[in-house]
């Protein structure tokens, strides 16, 4: 047991190497699954087993070999072809580590693809040269603006089907930048990459398919990727804890500000407090961890899983009430329900205290004040009780000012936090 636990410690403490959350979201069919499962095999992530293994289904199916397939976790979605639930993979480039979460695109499905935007640094958002801007690819974007993903990267794929024609390229950037404008995204300063996922063209290795395009690759666009924070006060969030050889380690990932050996530091909402004395990664130890970093920590005291580490002098708050934007996505919510909240590594239980306005989802536009309930897609600002829970105002802190509402083991929405603690 212990041999296990030394192990999955220095997996998660390996390198020093930025850890960044990628989430891909597009309409069903455009390629997400492909393109990871590309990334997956290009950037030698994928052991040789799991290719032959791949390889026996595809020929059992009668199917063509697909790149998809290394992210199919149930036979099931090999015999129907298409992802029914969220899927999450690590994997790394020469420079960092990248979390990377395949979602789905249909729109009963929708709700598995907001919890996994809910912790994304960065979206791809993923658009077939065939068939240009759908249904899904707008309802994502609503979803990801909420969410607050600013940095939105646009893969558009499938373009060896289009005989990696420029002016098909063109026009369906020009679709796009039109969806993406009118949700207030920049887009003279985003990133739009023509790739072909199948074939391997501009995803982990350039095209020579694509010579008219002198932009960088996905993983280049990926790993230049920086995550905001610095400046911010130090959030410490506790992913795990171990124990090995009668030394405590506290594993976790830096979500804002900066994190240094020495520092007094206070964890909420247990209230442990201390002194840092170690920062571990696997080649040893770091006098100081910034935002993304994916460290273990020596500190006396019993943390747990969902604390929040920051400095005495300006610690995180335990909140047992604030207010929320969410969007349900699942039947209805009324006031009064008891629910299960997710932030950062917290799960908590809560009840809606008072749903205070009903909102159009598409629009932005106050439907009606103080409902007794709200439907699936509607959004709504309202004020939830909880147990003892750090978050903090998205403005501040966007890290931990994300939510997801949980009943009955099922993600029924997400949103964001605009007061805590009341």
């Amino acid at each position: 047991m212990e041999d296990k636990l030394v192990e999955e410690r220095e997996v998660f403490l390996e390198g020093r190497k930025m850890n960044t959350n990628v989430v891909l979201v597009g309409h069903v069919d455009h390629g997400k699954s492909t393109l990871i499962g590309r990334l997956l095999y290009d950037s030698e992530s994928i052991m040789d087993d799991r290719v032959e293994e791949i390889q026996k289904l595809a020929e059992e199916y009668k199917r063509r070999f697909e790149f998809a397939y290394f992210l199919d976790s149930f036979e099931d979605e090999l015999k129907e072809e298409r992802t029914i639930d969220t899927v999450s993979l690590m994997f790394k480039s020469k420079k960092n580590y990248y979390t990377i979460t395949d979602v789905p695109g249909h729109k009963e499905f929708i709700k598995n693809m907001l919890t996994g935007a809910s912790h994304a640094d960065v979206a791809v958002l993923v658009v077939s040269a065939e068939e240009g801007v759908q249904e899904q690819t707008g309802r994502h974007m609503f979803l990801l603006k909420m969410l607050g993903i600013k940095q939105v990267f646009v893969v558009v794929n499938k373009m060896d089907a289009v005989d990696y024609n420029k002016e098909k390229f063109e026009t369906v950037k020009k679709q796009i930048s039109e969806l993406l404008n009118s949700f207030d995204y920049r887009t003279e300063e985003m990133l739009f990459i023509p790739v072909s996922a199948i074939e391997g063209d501009n995803i982990y290795h350039r095209s020579e398919e694509l010579d008219w395009y002198e932009g960088p690759t996905l993983i280049e666009a990926l790993d230049g990727v920086t995550l905001e924070g610095k400046e911010k006060p130090l959030r410490f969030v506790v992913q795990d804890v171990y124990e090995v050889d009668g030394e405590r380690t506290i594993v976790g990932r830096v979500e804002s500000g900066m994190l240094r050996k020495g520092d007094k530091v206070i964890f909420k909402p247990t209230s442990v407090n201390g002194e840092i004395e170690k920062i571990e990664v696997f080649e040893g130890e770091l006098e100081e961890a910034v935002a993304g970093d994916c460290v273990g920590i020596v500190i006396n005291g019993e943390v747990n899983r969902g604390d929040v580490c920051g400095v005495v002098e300006n610690p995180p708050l335990a909140a047992e009430k604030f207010l929320g934007e969410a969007v349900l996505l699942d039947k209805y919510l009324k006031k009064g329900a008891r629910l299960e909240l997710r932030c950062g590594t917290a799960k908590v239980r809560c009840e809606v205290k008072e749903i205070k306005e009903k909102i159009n989802s598409e629009t932005g536009e106050v439907m009606e004040k103080y409902p007794k309930e709200i439907n699936e897609h509607d959004a709504a600002t309202i004020v939830f009780a909880t147990e003892p829970l750090v978050v903090e105002k998205f403005v501040d802190v966007p890290e931990l000012g994300r939510f997801v509402l949980v009943k009955n083991g099922r993600s029924i929405g997400a949103g964001v936090v605009l007061d805590a603690p009341l």
